[in-house]
């Protein structure tokens, strides 16, 4: 049980509970269960009471500091889903009881001059309040509250024991590949796990043609069924000498753990090629040097990309439903939520972590 107590989540007893989150107390440590009250709802706010919610590897760095320092106790999660079951008065386009998601991104200004290019994931004015998963509290818990604007109706022909990932992994992914969309392109998808898998899927469906690149040779069957038109394995040398100057865009799904194997990645670009990074190592475990010389004798790219504005929330969710683009995941109850977060932290899911909340808060009260 919880012994740190957030300054806007009263820590109360279970039986006082408004919601019940799973909450760590330091870097390392195993998470604990807090329950707790929320602070007021504001007029632009809805709270939902969540059906399923999924992990993302973001939050292990968050937890444990890979990228800066953070405050405890710390409840990270940002791939939430579930029905409004309360609204401010300011909150029209939703109703109670209405299917809604929610990912990466909490606020944004609606004022600044990103926000108003539709670069509204990149709002810089809102200080605290940008992120879901910081300093407030974010989605391992059984209600989730927070601005209604960067809250996305879900439809009901998406299952929901696979949406939430969408909001996360889907929307990371997505959004570069629709800005770099071209019909006739090459597109690498390097990394076929948690973000890979959905990027494919996602390439494959928009018309570009697909190879995947992965370190795994026996991977190759399972990219295929996911519309990758060609494999290369990493570790093959012959086909990566092969394949040098193939791509005019690798999405980097998975990140180098030398110089000289980014290198070897940058090589598959054809020149004035575009190489897009959406997964983050751990700052302290990998450092990598840009290949300098052959950025501008070949006018590559290296481009960084931050989920996605709202729009393009809205039309990767429907592209999603439309293309029946979903997740490959493992279920895990509430209550063995330390089992979800531990196969993450240390194991190999296929490919994303979601948690059933079912009736958890009623049940945590007993």
């Amino acid at each position: 049980m919880a012994t740190k107590e957030h300054s806007l989540y009263k820590l109360v007893s279970k039986d006082q509970a408004e919601a019940f989150a799973w909450s760590f107390e330091g870097p390392n440590t195993e998470a604990v269960l807090y329950p707790f009250q929320f602070p007021p709802l504001r007029p632009d706010e809805v709270r939902i009471q969540q059906t399923y919610f999924g992990l993302c590897y973001t939050d292990c760095h968050l937890v444990n500091q890979d990228w800066f320092p953070i405050s405890y106790p710390s409840v990270p999660g940002h791939e939430i889903l579930g029905h409004i079951v309360q609204k401010g008065d300011q909150v029209t386009q939703f109703q109670i009881g209405d299917l809604v998601g929610a990912g990466f991104i909490r606020d944004s200004c609606g004022k600044c001059k990103q926000c108003i290019l539709g670069n509204d994931q990149l709002c810089g004015q809102v200080g605290n309040e940008h992120l879901i998963p910081l300093p407030k509290f974010g989605g391992f818990a059984t209600h989730v509250q927070l601005p209604a604007k960067w809250t996305f109706p879900i439809p009901n022909t998406i299952p929901q024991h696979l949406a939430p990932p969408l909001l996360c992994a889907g929307i990371t992914v997505y959004a570069p590949l629709k800005r770099h969309f071209g019909a006739n392109k090459n597109v690498g998808i390097l990394g076929i796990g948690g973000l890979g898998h959905l990027a494919i899927k996602f390439s494959a469906a928009l018309g570009m043609r697909t190879t995947a690149i992965s370190t795994s040779a026996d991977k190759e069957e399972e990219a295929r069924s996911y519309g990758a038109t060609d494999f290369i394995c990493t570790k093959n040398q012959e086909q990566m000498v092969k394949s040098q100057g193939k791509f005019d865009m690798i999405l980097s799904c998975a990140s180098a753990n030398t110089v000289d194997e980014f290198i070897a990645y940058t090589n598959l670009l054809k020149n004035g090629g575009d190489f897009v990074m959406v997964g983050i190592p751990a700052l302290t475990k990998v450092e990598l040097q840009l290949p300098f010389f052959a950025m501008v004798v070949r006018q590559i790219s290296f481009v960084g990309s931050l989920v996605g504005s709202r729009q393009e929330n809205y039309e990767m969710i429907e592209f999603a439903n439309k293309h029946k683009i979903y997740p490959t995941c493992e279920q895990f109850e509430f209550e063995n939520f330390k089992g979800a977060y531990d196969k993450l932290l240390n194991g190999r899911p296929k490919y994303r972590c979601v948690v059933k909340v079912g009736n958890a808060p009623e049940t945590l009260k007993q």
